[in-house]
């Protein structure tokens, strides 16, 4: 059933597209951001920021949000003591299993001075740590795979911002050999 409703969820999910350009405005003058999800979300977030640091040339880390302590922490910098200001954190909180952890990893981040990004399918788990969350809809245990456009959407929105083609990365090659 949530494979058949993944069109319909891709289709809402690029409603996003507005508030992605608004996130890329966040993000451009940034030199690092981190992307954390759980479950599902761990390797849409892994794949987003490969996403950004192909498309934007911006160092992004994907993370478990339960290995938050184990190098995202040491890095994140506020307005007051960042050079660039709030370290950017996307954080994918899904209303499932990990909605809870997800939620308090996100509130131990914002904590401590970080731009709190949240995408997900519902839209209270964002409530006092994101005032405008990107929302997606729910997919059932396909609901992490519809995080993966608007992602995709805000890697293309940051690098049109820095004037950068993302059909032709710097140093990838479209096609790999093998010998």
């Amino acid at each position: 059933e949530s494979l058949m409703r993944l069109p319909i969820c891709f289709g809402m999910a690029l409603k996003t597209r507005d508030k992605c350009k608004k996130i890329a405005e966040r993000l451009n003058g940034k030199d690092h951001c981190f992307v954390l999800g759980k479950g599902y979300g761990e390797p849409v977030a892994m794949e987003g920021a490969l996403k950004i640091k192909e498309m934007c040339y911006l160092h992004a880390e994907g993370y478990s949000g339960g290995a938050l302590k184990h190098g995202p922490f040491a890095l994140i910098e506020s307005d007051e003591n960042g050079k660039q200001g709030a370290t950017p954190i996307i954080m994918l909180i899904f209303d499932d299993d990990h909605a809870h952890h997800m939620r308090t990893a996100a509130e131990e981040v914002k904590a401590r001075g970080a731009d709190v990004i949240i995408i997900t399918d519902k839209k209270s788990l964002a409530e006092g740590l994101d005032d405008d969350p990107l929302v997606i809809p729910s997919n059932g245990p396909l609901t992490a795979l519809g995080a993966v456009l608007p992602i995709q959407l805000l890697a293309f929105e940051l690098a049109m911002l820095r004037n950068i083609n993302p059909d032709t990365p710097r140093n990838l090659a479209k096609a790999v050999t093998v010998d």
